[in-house]
C-alpha cells in the first residue's frame, strides 16, 4: 500500500505498507506488516496516517450481504480489463452501511453509492466503486471512495478471481488535501492444514 498526500492532481508519496493478507472461513486479517520495509510490531489498524482494510474480500462480501440490502439497477454496459462488462449501480443506506470510515477520534457508517462491473458470462464481479454520501457536516472528512479491481490469478494450476489493485480516497473537509493510497495484491499462495489426531493410552 503506497500512501500518498495529495492536492488537486500532484501527489507526494508518504510512506510504503506491506503486510500478509490471509483469508480463512470468511475472515481477512493481517499480520507481518511492515512500514518502508521495516518491521514494526503494530497492525494495519495502529498505523498512523490513512490505511483502509476490507479490500481483498469483505468490501465485496458484504455489498451482496442480505444483511446490507444494497439497491441495486442496471447501469449499461462497458469494456473493463478487455472485455465486455455489464454495469449495475447500488445504492446502501446509512443504517445498513457496515463500511466504518474514522477520522481523528470519530467513527462513521455512511450510506454510500457506487457501481459494479460484472462479466456476464460468469457473473463474476471485475471492478467495484463506492462513494460515502451525505457524510455529516460535522465529521472531518466530506469526501471518502474507494475502488477495487479483479483479475485472473492462476494458483496451484487453477485460474481464480481475486483483487489485484485497490485505492481509497479520504479528503479532509474545507481543504484541498486529500489521502490517496494505492493499494496492490501480489504472491497470492494457497494454504492447506492437514491435521491428525492421535490418542495415547
Amino acid at each position: 500500500m503506497e500512501r500518498y498526500a495529495q492536492q488537486g492532481e500532484d501527489k507526494r508519496l508518504l510512506d510504503l505498507v506491506s503486510a500478509e493478507v490471509t483469508y480463512n472461513k470468511g475472515q481477512e486479517s493481517y499480520r507481518n506488516v511492515k512500514l518502508d520495509q521495516h518491521p514494526t510490531d503494530k497492525g494495519i489498524e495502529q498505523l498512523n496516517g490513512s490505511w483502509s482494510v476490507g479490500e481483498f474480500a469483505s468490501t465485496l462480501l458484504d455489498l451482496f450481504s442480505p444483511y446490507t440490502d444494497a439497491q441495486f439497477q442496471p447501469g449499461g454496459v462497458s469494456r473493463i480489463a478487455g472485455q465486455y462488462a455489464k454495469i449495475y449501480d447500488f445504492r446502501v443506506r446509512s443504517e445498513n452501511s457496515h463500511w466504518r470510515v474514522q477520522a481523528e477520534s470519530q467513527t462513521l457508517h455512511p450510506a454510500y453509492q457506487g457501481s459494479v462491473w460484472v462479466d456476464p458470462e460468469t457473473a463474476r464481479v471485475l471492478r467495484i466503486e463506492m462513494q460515502a454520501v451525505t457524510i455529516p457536516s460535522e465529521f472531518p472528512m466530506d469526501r471518502v471512495e474507494s475502488a477495487v479491481d479483479y483479475s485472473y490469478v492462476t494458483i496451484a494450476g487453477a485460474s481464480v478471481l481475486l483483487p489485484a489493485h485497490a485505492e481509497s480516497l479520504g479528503c479532509e473537509r474545507g481543504s484541498p488535501g486529500c489521502s490517496h493510497n494505492t493499494i496492490d495484491f501480489r504472491n497470492y499462495h494457497e494454504f492447506k492444514v492437514n491435521s491428525r489426531i492421535v490418542g495415547v493410552k
